[in-house]
């Protein structure tokens, strides 16, 4: 049997609004529903094969679902035998489609599967719109949780079209919303968001509140992750207040879990302590599993930031532990994560050290499927598109062979005219046709040159990754190898450790740069421009590379005022000053100085990265920041890269409406200087 392995953080909390949506949207309550049954019953001419019954009966199975499953078969059982018996085929459709929902939430995949695609199958004989509807709805359920991103789409996007056709609005909402967390689980934020909008604008002009609640907190986990925490906040109060009103458990555990996750990124750990303990109390009154597996983890970070070592061990240990049985992979490498920087805390290295492998195991893992799965959705929204635009053609092919015989009179005559217009046009035409066929034939030839110089560049990292991998983790693998069997010395092992860390470590440098350099060639630079701290970006960024300087006693000065704000992309902000300070080190010898300055322009900041290592000539110079010259570079202590960073950086400076150059000296040092606008004046004056 196939298993799904999660690798969104909010991906199962997705899971339970697209559930919500697909079954229960202004459905009736359950009360409402036994209601309606017992009056049909009271009528002296009731007949259980009645549509109006199956259908009260397949409604109240749907009901049943979480809190009583043996229930839900009883009545899926009647519902689906009385349809069959009486060739209400809307029924045996729905029948089917809630069995899919069942096994479904007992985590059968398989099953649910072919129950789903039996549903579409008598949905699709007898041209029924709405069965059918559900059907691809939750077919596509059946492809995500399989993890075939790709067909998932398919089936969404063929829904959503039916949905739209049909101005079936409730059906609109939900399949804008599946098809959002499709793209947030691929980690394309701002593409789900601008489906989540679309519910949003459904959900208003429709006034659903409830709805718009959960749409609202998806929306909010979006705008967190691209770093936007003060849309999150104003969009998670706004669930809150609606959730708090009706009592709905856990959802109101959800917006307290995503209140505590703002204030963790905010560094307010108390105050993230205080909603998060709001929330573990709520799963606690549900025992809502999915939400621990949230809430532990973030408990777990707060009590490490106020450095309570016990406690945060207590639920990172936790949320491991409910995470792996719920096979929900992100969680458990983000708890893995926790656990090695609270065991590092602790000064329990050995521990640590293991978490950390799992971790960046798991890391590598998913990066890997995640980059498969965002080709998937490419290529199947592609076709899909191409489908739809050949559809179109053939309709518009057999309109035009109706009305060409009513035309061919015209059409004729059209034609004697146009030869003789021809005739007296040919020459200058053929001089025009002549000079566009040229422009073409230049166009192509420079696409060509361009298209080579792709291959080349993809080659060239082809070979690199080969060379530079290899070496590096068989080397890895040996000493583990040689460790586990005892067959290498306690000083042996410490001797090679640290260079074996060390080559990890530029491993992952290198992939880091790999996959950027990867998802903008493909898509190019998805810009966000806020206001940001330069002085804060740097500051953490030294802390996460200043382990990696010690090793070659080199210091970082951090040079950069405070309160030096830029309108820039925070995430390429960062992006660029990692690259040029991992440069630095890279390029240093041993006891050298890294300096990090800012100088003020006009309009905009110039940062300077100065370091006084090796330098470099001329023609190296004139190389950097050029894809067409990427090379595979060692450092001073033989540190690996694929040359990919400079490259990258200079993408970003330009995207963010700043440029980048070097100044250097072979054997004196290296500056590396780019600008970045200053805050914008509007939001200055805000």
């Amino acid at each position: 049997m196939k298993i799904f392995i999660f690798s969104n953080k909010y991906f199962y909390i997705s899971i339970i609004l697209i559930l919500f949506f697909t079954t229960n949207l202004f459905s009736q309550t359950e009360k409402s529903i036994l209601t309606k049954i017992e009056e049909l019953k009271s009528n002296s001419d009731f007949k259980s094969q009645n549509s109006d019954y199956i259908d009260l009966i397949l409604e109240l199975a749907k009901t049943k679902v979480r809190s009583n499953p043996d229930s839900t078969e009883i009545l899926l059982k009647e519902g689906y035998n009385l349809s069959l018996k009486t060739k209400y085929r809307a029924g045996e459709s729905s029948a089917l489609s809630t069995y899919g929902y069942l096994y479904f939430e007992k985590g059968e995949v398989e099953k649910a599967y072919e129950y789903n695609m039996n549903a579409l199958k008598v949905a699709e004989k007898y041209n029924l719109s709405r069965e059918k509807l559900k059907a691809l709805n939750n077919m596509g359920l059946d492809f995500w949780l399989q993890g075939n991103s790709a067909l998932a789409l398919t089936k969404f996007l063929e829904a959503l079209t039916v949905a739209t056709e049909n101005k079936d609005v409730d059906m609109m909402v939900s399949i804008n919303v599946n098809i959002a967390n499709l793209y947030s689980e691929n980690g394309d934020y701002e593409t789900s968001l601008t489906f989540l909008e679309i519910a949003r604008k459904l959900n208003v002009e429709h006034d659903n509140k409830e709805i718009l609640a959960y749409t609202l907190l998806n929306m909010a986990s979006e705008y967190s992750e691209l770093g936007n925490y003060e849309e999150a906040e104003r969009m998670v109060d706004e669930s809150l207040a609606y959730f708090e009103k009706e009592k709905i458990i856990d959802w109101l555990s959800h917006a307290y879990e995503q209140k505590g996750s703002i204030e963790l990124k905010n560094n307010n750990y108390n105050e993230a302590l205080k909603w998060l303990t709001k929330s573990e109390k709520l799963c606690d009154q549900i025992n809502f599993s999915y939400g621990y597996t949230l809430v532990y983890n973030r408990l777990a970070e707060g009590y490490l930031g106020i450095k309570d070592l016990d406690n945060a061990e207590t639920y990172a240990l936790k949320c491991l532990k409910i995470s792996t049985e719920l096979k929900i992979a992100s969680s458990v490498k983000e708890s893995n994560l926790i656990l090695s920087k609270i065991y590092h805390e602790k000064g329990q290295e050995n521990l640590a050290y293991e978490y950390q492998v799992k971790y960046i195991e798991l890391y590598e893992k998913m990066s890997n499927e995640k980059f498969k799965k965002g080709l998937g959705i490419l290529r199947s929204k592609m076709q899909f598109e191409n489908q739809k635009k050949q559809l179109i053609t053939d309709q518009n092919k057999a309109i035009a062979k109706q009305k060409s015989y009513v035309y061919i009179a015209i059409a004729v005559c059209a034609v004697v005219i146009l030869i003789l217009i021809f005739i007296f046009r040919t020459n200058k035409l053929q001089r025009k046709y002549y000079k566009e066929l040229q422009n073409k034939q230049n166009i192509l030839l420079k696409h060509e040159e361009e298209l080579s110089l792709s291959i080349k560049t993809k080659d060239k990292l082809f070979s690199i990754i080969a060379h530079d991998l290899k070496g590096p983790i068989n080397s890895f693998h040996l000493l583990m190898k040689m460790s586990m069997n005892e067959s290498i010395s306690k000083e042996d092992y410490d001797a090679l450790f640290p260079k074996a860390l060390q080559d990890i470590q530029g491993i992952s440098d290198m992939l880091n740069n790999l996959l950027m350099w990867a998802r903008t060639q493909m898509k190019g630079i998805t810009l966000n421009q806020v206001n940001v701290d330069i002085y804060q970006i740097t500051t953490k960024t030294i802390s996460l590379l200043e382990p990696i300087a010690k090793k070659k006693e080199i210091s970082i000065l951090n040079q950069v005022p405070e309160n030096t704000i830029s309108f820039s992309d925070r995430n390429h902000l960062s992006i660029i000053i990692r690259n040029l300070i991992s440069n630095a080190i890279k390029f240093t010898n041993e006891n050298g100085e890294i300096r990090i300055s800012v100088t003020e322009l006009e309009i905009a900041w110039q940062i300077e990265v100065t370091d006084n290592g090796v330098g470099m000539n001329e023609d190296t110079l004139q190389m950097l920041f050029k894809n067409e010259h990427v090379k595979s570079t060692y450092g001073t202590n033989e540190e690996k890269g694929t040359g990919l960073g400079l490259a990258i950086c200079k993408e970003m400076v330009e995207s963010n409406g700043g440029k980048i150059w070097a100044k250097s000296i072979q054997n004196h040092g290296t500056s590396i200087y780019f600008t970045a606008p200053k805050k914008s004046e509007d939001e200055a004056s805000l």
